[in-house]
């Protein structure tokens, strides 16, 4: 008579069953990484990538002649060099609770007549999140907010800018997508003269899959 303990079924059902656990489990962290590379731009919260050799506070000093560029100097830096800015995807509490996310319809080049982000060039002396609160007053009027996460960044190209030139066009831009939070929406929207419209969206890119590529990537 056959030993039960020896019998090759009675072996290959724990084997059989520690298989397809690992299958299980190989799909798991597979789904996982993926998720993870999806997101893999993201910086952790509070964190806005900023770096000191040095005193901080006269580091981050903002002074006037930084603000306000001679227009033959800005214009030169557009044209001929690259400029760094700072986007922001402003989130707000809609109806129900929903999370929606503010888009300006721009009024100049470039992405001129595009639904955009609110945004534009970061000042010698500003951090990420510093230039985020900045531009949220600047172009939308909304003080009330909080600067979350760096969401990652984007190399664009355009082939026109508002300082055009008949010999030299276009302009390129290195964009900080920053996070940034409306904590209170008690104050009226006030575009400045770089948008021309406003709209709020929900934040799934598959229901925006009309708008622009740019802001599907920041979703």
């Amino acid at each position: 008579m056959t030993n039960s303990s020896s019998s090759p079924l009675h072996w290959m059902i724990p084997v059989g069953a520690a298989f397809m656990a690992g299958v299980a489990t190989t799909i798991l962290l597979q789904s996982a990484k993926k998720n993870d590379r999806e997101n893999a731009g993201a910086v952790l919260e509070g964190n806005d990538l900023s770096l000191f050799y040095g005193n901080k506070e006269e580091l981050c000093e903002v002074t006037k002649e930084r603000k306000f560029l001679p227009k033959e100097v800005y214009g030169s830096l557009v044209r001929d060099s690259v400029v760094c800015c700072v986007d922001i995807l402003l989130v707000r509490r809609g109806k129900g609770g929903k999370k929606e996310a503010l888009l300006v319809e721009r009024s100049t080049e470039p992405a001129k007549g595009l639904w955009w982000l609110p945004g534009g060039r970061l000042l010698k002396g500003e951090t990420f999140f510093v230039a985020a609160v900045r531009k949220a007053k600047e172009e939308t009027g909304l003080t009330q907010v909080k600067p979350i996460q760096v969401l990652g960044v984007w190399n664009t190209f355009f082939p026109y800018s508002h300082w055009d030139t008949e010999t030299s066009k276009g302009t390129q831009t290195v964009n900080a997508m920053v996070l940034v939070e409306l904590i209170s929406d008690s104050k009226e929207l006030r575009l400045d003269a770089t948008s021309e419209n406003s709209k709020w969206i929900g934040l799934d890119p598959k229901d925006n899959e009309l708008e622009d590529k740019y802001v599907r990537q920041t979703l």
